[in-house]
């Protein structure tokens, strides 16, 4: 897929290649008349090398453009050429116009279709060029033909304003197609943009719905099994007389019952899907808390209505995940003694915070987290914003830090992440 975007659309690294295509195929055109223009219209002495030179423009310009072969190495033999006679006739004619303009076409184009350094390199020597000619006529080195830029002379009013015309036709179509490219390649970034949106929300759906099934796996069938197994354990212990022989493995089947909850609580809390978000997360928080040793403070400002209103499943399960992945943070890094979290709902919209009294870090320092694989902060940010919310990390060493959430609620989130899709 290498020089391609998804679907198909060219990638922004080869739109310099369009433009010397276009260039050439413009310049193949527009040189014979502004040659045949020079020549008809000329005023004043003309030497055969004039003819010479500018005839050589006329029938090499449109060869380049005609034969097969690589781009850019045409592309550039057209641009120095041309700026080079331009050279040549600033040395014979002076300063009439149509020079000037040529010069300063040449320069944009050089810059568009090559790069940004060549077109600096033309800068650097039009101005050479223009002391060095003004220099060598001023001390007579130089014999200009001033009547190519008398104005008292209609053909050079004529010859001028039509060299100035077809340039500015050339310069203009160039842009115009370097614009065009530009809008192409946003809109299929756009598109590209939106399909993985789409593909990661299809790929966290996925995972919910896996998380969900080993929940019910594990607490439905493992769960009950191994507590199957420990009341047969027990019954044998009591009719058996071997309690003690069998204390040890009641204990490890005590361990493993526990683990089962946890890990099936972990993967997908039931009281998500049964009782909402809130709910869920008070129970989480408690048995953090309970596990961790660490006070975990829960405030939750719901409507107030006699039944609230649940959030959309896919913006609950993101809410209790942000709030999972963070007091997991806290436990592993942050050496906190306290954590606060308060969930909110005001209209449309819900927020939810999580902050702690750690040791706080500095978040430039998530981006090299990042490329050693840490991708718990990413993996937040990417669910609040694929869900069109904002997400929020604020941390100073030794202070603490603050996870923050807004997010709209049902179709005005899904239309706000749209925009913000489309805006990028």
């Amino acid at each position: 897929m290498a020089g391609r975007a998804i679907g198909g659309a060219p990638m922004t690294s080869d739109w310099r290649g369009g433009v010397q295509r276009a260039m050439l195929t413009l310049a193949a055109f527009v040189a014979p008349p502004i040659v045949l223009a020079a020549i008809l219209l000329r005023s004043g002495s003309w030497t055969q090398l004039d003819t010479l030179v500018i005839s050589g423009v006329g029938v090499g310009v449109p060869l380049c453009g005609l034969i097969r072969g690589p781009i850019a190495p045409r592309a550039l033999l057209v641009l120095v050429t041309a700026f080079a006679v331009t050279f040549y006739f600033l040395a014979r004619n002076g300063l009439a116009a149509g020079i000037s303009v040529a010069l300063i076409t040449l320069t944009i184009l050089a810059s568009l279709s090559s790069s940004r350094s060549l077109g600096v390199v033309f800068i650097v020597l039009t101005l050479g060029g223009y002391l060095a000619v003004g220099v060598l006529a001023r001390h007579h080195a130089l014999t200009i033909n001033a009547a190519a830029s008398d104005p008292l002379v209609l053909r050079n009013w004529i010859r001028i304003g039509g060299i100035n015309a077809l340039l500015a036709f050339v310069l203009i179509s160039v842009v115009e197609f370097v614009v065009r490219r530009v809008e192409s390649n946003s809109r299929a970034a756009n598109e590209a943009l939106r399909w993985l949106r789409a593909a990661y929300d299809r790929l966290e759906t996925t995972k919910e719905d896996e998380r969900r099934f080993l929940s019910h796996e594990l607490h439905d069938e493992l769960g009950q099994t191994l507590t199957a197994l420990k009341l047969r354990l027990q019954v044998a212990a009591r009719t058996g007389g071997g309690s003690g022989a069998l204390a040890q493995p009641l204990e490890i089947i005590d361990d493993l019952i526990a683990r089962v909850r946890r890990i099936s609580l972990d993967l997908r809390p039931p009281l998500l899907d049964e009782v909402g978000l809130v709910c869920a997360l008070r129970a989480y928080l408690q048995s953090q808390a309970t596990m961790s040793g660490l006070a975990i403070e829960f405030h939750a400002d719901e409507p107030h209505d006699e039944i609230p209103s649940r959030l959309p499943a896919d913006q609950e399960i993101a809410c209790f995940r942000v709030v999972q992945e963070a007091i997991t943070n806290v436990l592993r890094h942050a050496r906190a003694t306290r954590i606060y979290v308060h969930i909110a709902r005001s209209g449309p919209r819900v927020s939810l915070s999580v902050r702690d009294d750690g040791c706080g870090f500095d978040p430039v320092t998530l981006d090299a987290a990042a490329t050693r694989g840490h991708l718990g902060v990413p993996g937040m940010r990417e669910r609040i914003v694929a869900r069109g919310g904002q997400f929020r990390l604020m941390s100073t060493p030794g202070h603490g830090t603050a996870v923050e959430v807004d997010l709209e609620v049902g179709e005005r989130a899904q239309s706000v992440a749209r925009s913000m899709t489309d805006s990028q």
